[in-house]
Protein backbone atom coordinates (compact mmCIF):
# COMPACT_ATOMS: atom_id res chain seq x y z
CA UNK A 1 0.00 0.00 0.00
CA UNK A 2 1.33 3.43 -0.95
CA UNK A 3 0.82 6.39 1.45
CA UNK A 4 1.89 9.79 0.17
CA UNK A 5 4.76 11.22 2.19
CA UNK A 6 2.93 14.50 2.85
CA UNK A 7 0.01 12.73 4.52
CA UNK A 8 2.25 10.34 6.44
CA UNK A 9 4.28 13.20 7.93
CA UNK A 10 1.36 15.53 8.68
CA UNK A 11 0.59 16.11 12.34
CA UNK A 12 -2.76 14.77 13.59
CA UNK A 13 -5.66 17.15 13.06
CA UNK A 14 -7.25 18.39 16.30
CA UNK A 15 -10.90 19.03 15.60
CA UNK A 16 -12.13 21.27 18.40
CA UNK A 17 -15.63 20.66 19.65
CA UNK A 18 -18.00 23.59 19.35
CA UNK A 19 -18.79 25.19 22.70
CA UNK A 20 -22.47 24.69 23.57
CA UNK A 21 -24.64 27.61 24.68
CA UNK A 22 -25.24 27.76 28.42
CA UNK A 23 -27.84 29.90 30.16
CA UNK A 24 -28.24 30.17 33.91
CA UNK A 25 -30.15 32.57 36.11
CA UNK A 26 -29.41 32.96 39.81
CA UNK A 27 -31.58 35.55 41.49
CA UNK A 28 -31.69 38.40 39.00
CA UNK A 29 -28.25 37.66 37.55
CA UNK A 30 -28.13 36.07 34.09
CA UNK A 31 -25.12 34.25 32.70
CA UNK A 32 -25.41 33.41 29.01
CA UNK A 33 -22.41 32.72 26.80
CA UNK A 34 -24.70 33.11 23.74
CA UNK A 35 -26.35 36.54 23.97
CA UNK A 36 -29.50 37.16 21.94
CA UNK A 37 -29.37 39.56 19.02
CA UNK A 38 -31.77 42.41 19.68
CA UNK A 39 -33.63 44.53 17.17
CA UNK A 40 -36.10 44.30 14.31
CA UNK A 41 -35.51 41.83 11.50
CA UNK A 42 -37.60 41.44 8.35
CA UNK A 43 -38.13 39.46 5.18
CA UNK A 44 -40.86 39.81 2.57
CA UNK A 45 -43.13 37.63 4.72
CA UNK A 46 -42.18 38.27 8.37
CA UNK A 47 -41.13 41.15 10.58
CA UNK A 48 -39.99 40.25 14.08
CA UNK A 49 -38.58 42.11 17.04
CA UNK A 50 -36.22 40.40 19.45
CA UNK A 51 -35.56 41.88 22.87
CA UNK A 52 -34.59 41.03 26.42
CA UNK A 53 -37.25 41.33 29.14
CA UNK A 54 -35.38 40.32 32.30
CA UNK A 55 -32.78 37.82 33.39
CA UNK A 56 -33.30 34.70 31.29
CA UNK A 57 -36.44 35.98 29.55
CA UNK A 58 -36.32 36.86 25.87
CA UNK A 59 -39.15 38.43 23.87
CA UNK A 60 -40.21 37.44 20.35
CA UNK A 61 -42.80 39.75 18.81
CA UNK A 62 -43.72 39.24 15.18
CA UNK A 63 -46.20 39.85 12.42
CA UNK A 64 -46.72 37.95 9.21
CA UNK A 65 -46.74 40.66 6.54
CA UNK A 66 -48.85 38.51 4.20
CA UNK A 67 -51.71 37.27 6.39
CA UNK A 68 -51.46 39.64 9.40
CA UNK A 69 -50.90 36.89 12.02
CA UNK A 70 -49.35 38.39 15.16
CA UNK A 71 -47.13 36.63 17.67
CA UNK A 72 -46.04 37.93 21.05
CA UNK A 73 -44.26 35.40 23.24
CA UNK A 74 -41.32 34.94 25.58
CA UNK A 75 -38.72 32.24 25.90
CA UNK A 76 -36.07 31.29 28.40
CA UNK A 77 -34.12 28.63 26.57
CA UNK A 78 -31.00 28.73 24.44
CA UNK A 79 -29.66 25.93 22.23
CA UNK A 80 -26.87 25.58 19.73
CA UNK A 81 -23.28 26.68 20.05
CA UNK A 82 -21.45 29.90 20.85
CA UNK A 83 -20.81 30.44 17.13
CA UNK A 84 -24.39 29.55 16.12
CA UNK A 85 -26.89 30.18 18.95
CA UNK A 86 -30.53 29.10 18.64
CA UNK A 87 -33.44 30.58 20.58
CA UNK A 88 -36.74 28.64 20.53
CA UNK A 89 -40.06 30.43 21.12
CA UNK A 90 -43.56 29.01 21.22
CA UNK A 91 -47.00 30.39 21.90
CA UNK A 92 -48.93 29.16 24.90
CA UNK A 93 -51.03 26.06 24.09
CA UNK A 94 -49.67 25.97 20.56
CA UNK A 95 -47.83 23.30 18.64
CA UNK A 96 -45.94 25.98 16.69
CA UNK A 97 -42.24 26.50 17.37
CA UNK A 98 -40.39 29.61 16.18
CA UNK A 99 -36.65 28.97 16.11
CA UNK A 100 -34.31 31.95 15.77
CA UNK A 101 -30.72 31.14 14.78
CA UNK A 102 -27.85 33.46 14.00
CA UNK A 103 -24.13 33.33 13.41
CA UNK A 104 -21.92 35.11 15.91
CA UNK A 105 -20.07 36.88 13.09
CA UNK A 106 -23.19 38.32 11.41
CA UNK A 107 -25.21 40.52 13.76
CA UNK A 108 -27.46 41.81 10.97
CA UNK A 109 -29.02 38.53 9.85
CA UNK A 110 -31.06 35.84 11.59
CA UNK A 111 -32.67 32.64 10.35
CA UNK A 112 -36.32 32.14 11.29
CA UNK A 113 -37.59 28.58 11.15
CA UNK A 114 -41.20 27.77 11.96
CA UNK A 115 -42.32 24.26 12.85
CA UNK A 116 -45.95 23.16 13.24
CA UNK A 117 -46.26 19.81 15.03
CA UNK A 118 -42.49 19.33 14.39
CA UNK A 119 -43.01 19.76 10.62
CA UNK A 120 -40.94 22.60 9.09
CA UNK A 121 -43.19 25.16 7.38
CA UNK A 122 -40.89 28.19 7.05
CA UNK A 123 -37.13 28.69 6.79
CA UNK A 124 -35.84 32.10 5.69
CA UNK A 125 -33.19 34.69 6.47
CA UNK A 126 -34.39 37.98 7.98
CA UNK A 127 -32.25 41.11 7.88
CA UNK A 128 -31.97 43.86 10.45
CA UNK A 129 -34.15 46.87 9.66
CA UNK A 130 -34.74 50.29 11.19
CA UNK A 131 -36.54 50.54 14.52
CA UNK A 132 -39.51 52.33 12.94
CA UNK A 133 -40.81 49.43 10.87
CA UNK A 134 -44.45 50.32 10.02
CA UNK A 135 -45.66 46.77 10.70
CA UNK A 136 -45.18 47.24 14.45
CA UNK A 137 -47.50 50.25 14.43
CA UNK A 138 -50.52 48.05 13.61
Amino acid sequence: MFIPLVIALSPPVNIAQAEPCKLSVIGYQETNNCPLLKGIFASEEWTIMLSHWEAGAYVFKGINRVNGKKINTMGSEVRGTVDRPQYPFSEERSETLYLVTFQKGDRNTIRLEIFVDTVPVYNQLLHKTSSNDPFFGR
